[in-house]
């Protein structure tokens, strides 16, 4: 069974609207770790529909977005239409010729390795990931949580593990489903799952080290599904160059 397609119209339909989690969770987390980015370069690498990008731009950087995925660079588009400082590019986070060396100040990939497909690929996005950073710029990543991923139902995330599936094995896969902005709506994933152990050694292996690990809480004005909110869903790295 292949992970979600995110080059199909009818899936990107559904994930037009952001994810709860994504709200009051992952973005007001990465917005912090990243501080005042006014004027600095940034790479939303594997952007999705746009929506993050959205947040760097009003917080004026200048942002470049970049997805595989046609249907979800033309729907960046149409999302940040207003802003002159977003730049969509059709690309693969694995091999980003078009982009020179060090030119970016801050690398974001926002829950993009649950859709690598194959451990190359992977090792190939920190790589190329690194080679445009600027010499200590940062990376900074996300991932669902490995408890989260451990247990069946969390605040806004279902797991259900696919036949073979071992925390310990690479590519191991697994379905989700998540709860969409409006709470009533939800969007169910089939994705990729890597140990920390392979970030840790690809991320030698590109010249980045992970300096600080946080476990995102929701923020103040998250809505009543996240009371007593006690399962940490996602995980942040906040990695540099050396």
């Amino acid at each position: 069974m292949n992970i979600s397609d995110f080059k199909d119209k009818e899936f990107v339909k559904q994930f037009k609207k952001s994810s709860l989690a994504h709200e009051f969770l992952v973005f007001p987390e990465l917005l912090k770790i990243i501080g005042n980015i006014k004027e600095k370069k940034v790479l939303d690498l594997g952007c999705g529909v746009g929506d993050f990008s959205r947040k760097l731009a009003e917080a004026d950087a200048d942002v470049d977005a970049i997805d595989y995925s046609e249907e979800c660079i033309r729907v960046c588009k149409e999302k940040n239409r207003h802003f002159s400082n977003v730049n969509c590019i059709l690309g693969d986070a694995s091999n980003l010729d078009m982009i020179k060396d060090n030119k970016y100040d801050f690398v974001v990939m926002n829950m993009v390795t649950i859709n690598i497909t194959s451990k190359e690929k992977l090792r190939n996005s920190f790589k190329e990931a690194s080679r445009v950073l600027k010499k200590n710029g940062q990376f900074v990543f996300s991932d669902l949580h490995p408890i989260c991923l451990m247990i069946p139902k969390t605040a806004t995330e279902e797991q259900e593990y696919l036949p073979g599936f071992s925390y310990f094995q690479d590519e191991s896969k697994y379905k989700s489903k998540v709860v969409l902005g409006n709470v009533s709506e939800q969007v169910k994933f089939i994705d990729m799952h890597w140990t920390l152990e392979t970030y840790t050694k690809f991320l030698e292996e590109a010249g980045m080290y992970i300096y600080r690990i946080i476990e995102p809480h929701p923020i103040e004005a998250a809505p009543e599904i996240f009371k007593n909110y006690k399962i940490p869903e996602h995980i942040i790295f906040q990695c540099k160059k050396l």
